[in-house]
This record gives C-alpha cells, sequence and structure tokens, in this order.
C-alpha cells in the first residue's frame, strides 16, 4: 500500500536527495569538462582532446593525456565565483531577513503594491494637491501611520482621512503613532492625554517650527504653571448666532464626563440638571460673568438671578424654561439643583480657577488666532474625582467648533492647512459623547482627528455599542496594535482581513517511486489568537476599500526627530536643575533623576 503524506508549503515538496547529487555529478563533470577544452585551447602546446567525456578519462588513465595548467586556473576561478556567489546570497538573505519576524510571512498575502497605493507618499501627496494643501518641500505628506512589511515604504494617511486607533496599554502607541503625528504635523495641533509624557517629548520641537505652544494642566499632570488661561464662557460667545448651542454643548461636557455610560443616568434628573446648566452659562456670559459664577447660582436655587439676565438679553425661550426649573415643586427642584451641582464639582476647585479665570500676566487663550498661528495645545487631565476632563473635553470641541466656522468661510469650505487632534485617552480623558455623530464632517473640513483608545470595550463604554460602531466606520484609517484581546472584537477583526489562496501538496511513497500532487484551497490570513498575540512593533491597517496591511511601526527614536526630541525630554525632565545653556536660550543633554516613562529604549534615552 502506498503511503501518503500531505506537506501544506508546496515549497517542502520537491526533488530528494538522489535527485540533487545526480545534478551536482553532472554540474561538476560539465565544468570540469568546459575546463578542459577552455584550457587546452589557451596553453602554449595544445592537445588532441576528444569530445566523448569517457575518452578523455581513458586517455588520462592512460598517460596519453596531460591536465592543462590554464584548465586548473579556470577551475579556481570557478570556485571562487561559487563562494563569492554563497557569501553574497547570504549577506542579503540575513539583511533581508534582519529584524523580521515570524508573523511577517503573512504581510505577502496582504495588502501590497497598487492596492495600498493612496497611502504611500507618491498617493498622499496627490491627494494633498488634488485638496489644495501646500506642502513644503521637507513637508510631511500626511499622516505616518507605518512600513508596509511587504513592499518595505513608509505609509501615511492622507489629510483627509480620520484615525481610529486601539492598542492595548504599554505597547507603542504614544511612541509610534502619537509622537510621530504630533512632530510631522504642517499645522496647527491639538493632544489630549492624561500623562505627561508626549508633551514632553514634542513641545519643543514644535516651538521651535515657530508654533506657539499651551499646555492645560489644572490637575498638574506635567506640573505646568498657568500663563494663560481659557474662558469656557467666551467660547459660548452670548451675543451671537449660536450661543444657545454652545451653552447645551458646554452642559453636555460636564454631564458625560460626570457619568459616563458607567454610572445610570436619571432619565428626568440628569437631562433637566442639563438644561439648568446650559441656561446658567448662557446667563453668565450673556452679563460678562465668570463660569464660576455658574456653581454660585447652583449652590443658591433661590436666586433667580439668570432669569432675569436671559431676559434683559432677549434669550427669552431659556429663560422661560429656566423659571419652570426654579419654580418646580420643591423636591423635584432639590433634585435638579443638586444634580447639576454634582456635575460641575470641579468649578468649586482652587487648583482648577487659574486655568479658567483671568489673572495677572495670564493672557487670554483664543481659539482663531491659535489656529491661524498653528499652534500646539497639550490639554491635559486624570480620571476619578477632581478630574477636570469637563473643561478638557470642552476646550476640544471649543478649538474645534471654531476650526470647522473657519473652514466654512474658507475657499473648499475647508482649512488651508488642516488641524491635527490626537485624542490619546480619549474615552477617559475626552468624554465626548457627540464625536461619533460629528466625525464624519470633520475629514472633509481639513481636520484630521486622531482617536487613540485601549479596547474596543473602553469606547463602547463612553458612546455606547452604537456610538463606538459608528466612530469605526466613520474612520477612514483604523489600527489595531498589539496587546488587544477583546475576542469578539478580534474576531470580526479577522473575519474582515479574510482569507488566502493557499497550495496544499501531498507526496505519496510506494515500491515504484514517488508521485506529488497540489491542490488549491483557502486559509485563515490571521486567527483570532494571532491577532491577540499580535508582538509589538506590529500593527494591522485597515482602510476604507482596501485590503488590511501589515505594518513595522515606526517609534520617535527611529525618525528625523530623534536629537531633538531627545533634547526635549531631557529639557523637561521632572526636578531638573536650570543649566547655564538655559539662561541663554538652549537645552541641553544633562543627567538628570529618572525620567518618566517615554517609551524609549534604555540605550537610547537621553541622560
Amino acid at each position: 500500500m502506498a503511503k501518503k503524506k500531505k506537506v501544506q508549503d508546496p515549497a517542502a515538496v520537491g526533488p530528494d536527495l538522489s535527485l540533487i547529487m545526480i545534478y551536482a555529478a553532472f554540474a561538476i563533470l560539465g565544468t570540469l569538462w568546459i575546463a578542459l577544452h577552455l584550457g587546452n585551447a589557451l596553453a602554449v602546446t595544445r592537445q588532441n582532446v576528444p569530445v566523448n567525456p569517457i575518452a578523455i578519462v581513458a586517455d588520462l588513465a592512460r598517460g596519453n593525456l596531460h591536465w592543462p595548467r590554464p584548465s586548473t586556473v579556470i577551475v579556481l576561478l570557478v570556485l571562487l565565483a561559487c563562494a563569492a556567489y554563497l557569501f553574497v546570497r547570504k549577506r542579503l538573505k540575513t539583511r533581508q531577513t534582519k529584524g523580521r519576524l515570524a508573523i511577517d510571512d503573512k504581510a505577502d498575502v496582504m495588502g501590497t503594491g497598487s492596492a495600498i497605493a493612496s497611502l504611500t507618499e507618491a498617493g498622499v501627496r496627490a491627494k494633498a494637491e488634488m485638496l489644495g494643501v501646500n506642502l513644503g518641500y521637507n513637508d510631511a505628506p500626511g499622516v505616518p501611520i507605518g512600513i508596509g512589511v511587504a513592499d518595505g515604504v513608509m505609509l501615511y494617511g492622507s489629510y483627509e482621512d480620520l484615525h481610529l486607533d486601539i492598542w492595548g496599554p504599554r505597547q507603542g502607541k504614544s511612541t509610534s503613532r502619537v509622537i510621530p503625528a504630533i512632530l510631522t504635523a504642517i499645522g496647527p495641533v491639538l493632544a489630549t492625554s492624561n500623562k505627561r509624557d508626549v508633551v514632553d517629548a514634542t513641545r519643543d520641537v514644535r516651538a521651535a517650527k515657530g508654533s506657539p505652544t499651551y499646555v492645560f494642566d489644572p490637575q498638574g499632570v506635567a506640573g505646568e504653571e498657568p500663563t494663560w488661561h481659557w474662558d469656557p464662557l467666551a467660547w459660548v460667545d452670548a451675543h451671537h448666532e449660536g450661543c444657545e448651542m454652545r451653552a447645551a454643548r458646554l452642559a453636555g461636557h460636564f454631564a458625560d464626563a460626570d457619568s459616563g455610560s458607567e454610572a445610570k443616568a436619571d432619565v428626568f434628573f440628569d437631562p433637566e440638571a442639563e438644561d439648568l446648566l446650559a441656561g446658567l452659562f448662557l446667563a453668565a456670559a450673556a452679563s460678562g460673568m465668570a463660569i464660576v459664577q455658574v456653581w454660585e447660582w447652583v449652590t443658591d436655587p433661590n436666586n433667580s438671578e439668570p432669569i432675569e439676565i436671559l431676559r434683559r438679553a432677549g434669550h427669552d425661550y431659556t429663560a422661560s424654561g429656566l423659571a419652570m426649573q426654579y419654580n418646580a415643586d420643591p423636591r423635584t427642584k432639590s433634585g435638579i439643583f443638586g444634580t447639576a451641582k454634582k456635575m460641575i464639582r470641579c468649578l468649586q476647585l482652587s487648583n482648577v480657577h487659574p486655568w479658567i479665570l483671568p489673572g495677572e500676566n495670564r493672557r487670554q487663550f483664543d481659539e482663531l488666532e491659535f489656529i491661524e498661528s498653528h499652534g500646539t495645545l497639550y490639554s491635559l487631565s486624570l480620571e476619578g474625582r477632581g478630574s477636570a476632563a469637563p473643561l478638557v473635553s470642552a476646550l476640544t470641541e471649543a478649538v474645534v467648533d471654531v476650526a470647522m466656522r473657519k473652514a466654512s468661510r474658507s475657499p473648499g469650505g475647508r482649512l488651508p492647512i488642516p488641524l491635527l487632534a490626537v485624542l490619546d485617552e480619549a474615552a477617559n480623558v475626552v468624554r465626548w459623547k457627540d464625536l461619533p455623530k460629528q466625525y464624519s464632517h470633520f475629514g472633509s473640513r481639513g481636520i484630521v482627528v486622531m482617536t487613540v483608545l485601549q479596547s474596543w470595550a473602553q469606547g463602547a463604554r463612553c458612546w455606547g455599542d452604537a456610538g463606538m460602531l459608528a466612530l469605526w466606520s466613520a474612520a477612514n484609517v483604523k489600527v489595531l496594535g498589539p496587546g488587544v484581546d477583546d475576542m469578539n472584537f478580534l474576531r470580526d477583526r479577522s473575519e474582515a482581513i479574510g482569507d488566502y489562496d493557499s497550495v496544499s501538496s501531498s507526496v505519496s511513497e510506494s515500491k515504484g517511486g514517488k508521485s506529488y500532487s497540489r491542490s488549491l484551497g483557502s486559509s485563515k490570513t490571521f486567527t483570532v489568537h494571532g491577532l491577540a498575540t499580535l508582538p509589538k512593533g506590529r500593527a494591522v491597517v485597515f482602510t476604507s476599500g482596501q485590503p488590511a496591511v501589515l505594518v513595522r511601526t515606526v517609534p520617535w527614536w527611529e525618525g528625523e526627530y530623534s536629537a531633538d526630541v531627545k533634547k526635549s525630554i531631557s529639557h523637561h525632565l521632572p526636578g531638573r536643575k536650570t543649566e547655564i545653556t538655559d539662561l541663554i536660550g538652549g537645552p541641553s543633554l544633562i543627567k538628570a533623576p529618572p525620567s518618566p516613562d517615554y517609551g524609549e529604549p534604555e540605550e537610547a534615552r537621553p541622560l
């Protein structure tokens, strides 16, 4: 009975050892035969060399034929050439496989070549030209994503694409995505985070490009001192069209940051409290009062001053709604005001006040000026009690809202220079509930938004399953990094990547010899387990209408700004002593106390 052996890799089925030995023998004999005839032709004294190889061997054995010296030289040259070929081939193979992981073989059956042409530098530059974005010679053509493993080319998102990244914690999302995006931005940048690493790594690099930098840090995440302030009521702008809508949005940020999706919202008191805050914010803006006045009103339910202010300002409908709440049943009124008080409790914190109230030598932040001067704004906050997340999310929307209004007045309805908004830790720091609804509009206005999450579930807790699905669908560039273990989400990603055609080969052995056969089938490109165990340094990129791509992530220390980032990190290390170079205008690499984890390899960190 014949034995049959299945082999998955067709390359594994080939000539057996006996055939290889036969081929090698023919090659050696052929080389010697050619060397003998060629060497005889070059010899001083030529011999009568027969053509028949058997006759040649017989004449050599009898002494009738002598091996020419030129033939020896030819054989040696052939051996040297073979050795050189094998050496070069080995070096090239080593270079090609240097840093290559076993998973990289999957890249060949994913997006490559013309299928991802729109993500290459040429593709995104053509898109920028079509959008009317004038790029300088040294400007980045788009938002860097990573290097395609199959083609070895850098891939970018265009200045019309919206990004959504899902990476596990401490897997390199800041070093490989957030920081490179900020460093290469050609226009204004808005970045949110709950850590100081991104600020320290990029602020000096951005400032060197002439970008005014602002750090909004009411909770002391980066230990920043308030040298400016942002008045949320100036964004409400009660004397211009749309102020009621902006007041409602501002109230929504306080309501959303207080509860999130983890707490059960009261179907009556929460919406009523949000409406109350919207009316009070509008009243404070109309009267030119500071936002902390709203806290005074919320803690004094019997003070009807806001209603009078709104009526004098011509906001009669809002005043009527507010009056209904002030005149409600005492128990109902107490519940509404108590809920509103809980929503804006961060306004009572003294550490927050310098960031939202005027003060000596603290100029007011202007959203439009920030955009037109290509500034850089870092908004930092921590979760938990005393969080400034409502102010961070409100400031984020205020900047984006002003950018949207400026875009609507610009040629083509787009910002002439794109605004980059990097929302790191978006579900914790920026609980912007309307983000999924507005996401699809940003790209057409020249606002490139990158939302970074740690898991699908994290986003679903903030926006709900429907909102998270809408956010995912609206994003043009979706990056799945390592460290994600949400099996349901990974199962969907595995299906989206799809299958590839594979050839299954088999060998049948019998007394009569061997026979080979092949059959065509399909195999899963990435299993759920394969995505869950994605190694650090690799990511899968999903783009609209194109096959998924396996990329090698590029951390900032491999980029052109590596030296500048190291200097910026060193300059802003906590506990660093002032150096003479600071007084003459130049940060230096110095020895300093241990720094936060910036993700850089230990050997590459500045001292």
